[in-house]
Formats: structure tokens, C-alpha cells, sequence
């Protein structure tokens, strides 16, 4: 506890010291907070989303014997479960989980640690731009994070066509209706996250569309 505490006062005095560097605003500091930790994140996160897109291209060229393996060990699941992992092998399709979870296990004890610091910080914060105080939930705030979460999830290479209708509207309003109900501080932060992540989509595009065809 009394590591995580000084954690979680480091990044406060952090915050404190950025907010005192852009003219006192905390709002400026927690966005320049978000971008910087993502950007410092972005190779890893980046090589990530690259190697889920490529195991997408794989699965989609395996479908077809994917479908003759369902039919032929129809009554058969543990045979069928056996012969998807030897096609898998043989393919070298990998699940990457290993690299997923080193990128959780990164960014979570961070997020957490930042979202602790900004919540103790903008207790006594004051207004940005249009919100009149950080420590209160803002509206608009909301629908702009819905906004860049909605467009990262309509240019990501990575999402099978399939499942861009059914899946792409629950995140964005899972990110609207928990920013409209944290404090505008953590929606600034959120906001400026999903900033480099849109920044990460736009880069995963362009490396796609120079790999040879």
C-alpha cells in the first residue's frame, strides 16, 4: 500500500508541476499526461494490433477448412477442437495472448495509478474550456470521447467486416454513459487516450496498406 501510495503521489506531483508549466491548467496537464503515456506505449501497443491483423488475414484464409473440419467432426467436439489446433500449427496461427497480456499488465497498474492522481487532483481543480468545473461530469465531454471512440472503431483494419455492425456501437456507448458519470478530469484523460489510440489506427492503416498485397 505504501508503494502504491507513493505512486499515486508521484503522479499527482507530476500532474501539479505540468499544470504549473501550461499556465495552471489541469485540464492542459492531464491531456499532455494521456498523450505522453500512450505515445510512450504506442510501439508496443502498435506491434500488438499489427500481429492481430495479421492473425485476422490468417483465420479468414483458413475459414474454408475451418468449415470442412466443423462438418466432417460434427459429432465429434473434442476431435474437432484437436484437428483446429494442428491446422492452426501447421499454419502457424498463434492465439496472442502473450503479447496482449504484456501490454495489460503494462497499462493497467499505470491507468489505475493515473486515474487515482487525477481524482485527487481535480477535487479542488477549476474550469477548462467550456466545463465549468473537473471534478463534475460534462456532457459534452462525453459525446467528444463517444465521437473518437466511434471513429477508432470504424477505421480499425483489425475488426472482421462481420462484426463491425454488432460490436462497434456497445463500446462507444459504454465510453459515453462512463465519462457522462466520472469526473470531467477523467474524461479529459479518456479523451486524450483514445487520441494516440486513433493516431495507433491511422498508423496500423498506412503500414497495411504499404505490406505487399
Amino acid at each position: 500500500m505504501a508503494i502504491w501510495s507513493m505512486f499515486v503521489e508521484g503522479i499527482s506531483a507530476l500532474l501539479a508541476q505540468l499544470a504549473q508549466m501550461l499556465d495552471g491548467s489541469f485540464g492542459l496537464a492531464i491531456i499532455a499526461l494521456a498523450m505522453f503515456v500512450r505515445l510512450m506505449l504506442l510501439p508496443m501497443t502498435l506491434k500488438v494490433a499489427e500481429q492481430g491483423w495479421h492473425r485476422q488475414r490468417q483465420m479468414a484464409a483458413l475459414k474454408p477448412k475451418l468449415e470442412r473440419l466443423r462438418e466432417r467432426h460434427a459429432k465429434d467436439p473434442a476431435a474437432y477442437a484437436s484437428a483446429t489446433q494442428a491446422l492452426y500449427r501447421e499454419h502457424g496461427v498463434t492465439a496472442g495472448l502473450g503479447s496482449s497480456l504484456r501490454v495489460a499488465v503494462v497499462q493497467a497498474p499505470i491507468g489505475a495509478g493515473i486515474y487515482a492522481a487525477i481524482r485527487q487532483s481535480v477535487a479542488g481543480a477549476g474550469a477548462f474550456l467550456w466545463i465549468p468545473k473537473l471534478a463534475r461530469p460534462d456532457l459534452w465531454l462525453a459525446v467528444i470521447v463517444a465521437a473518437l471512440s466511434l471513429a477508432a472503431m470504424l477505421l480499425n483494419p483489425a475488426m472482421p467486416e462481420q462484426t463491425r455492425t454488432l460490436l462497434q456501437l456497445l463500446p462507444v456507448v459504454i465510453s459515453f454513459v462512463l465519462v457522462w458519470h466520472l469526473a470531467a478530469g477523467l474524461g479529459l484523460y479518456w479523451a486524450g487516450s483514445t487520441s494516440v489510440n486513433l493516431l495507433q489506427i491511422l498508423l496500423l492503416r498506412r503500414r497495411i496498406r504499404r505490406m505487399p498485397s
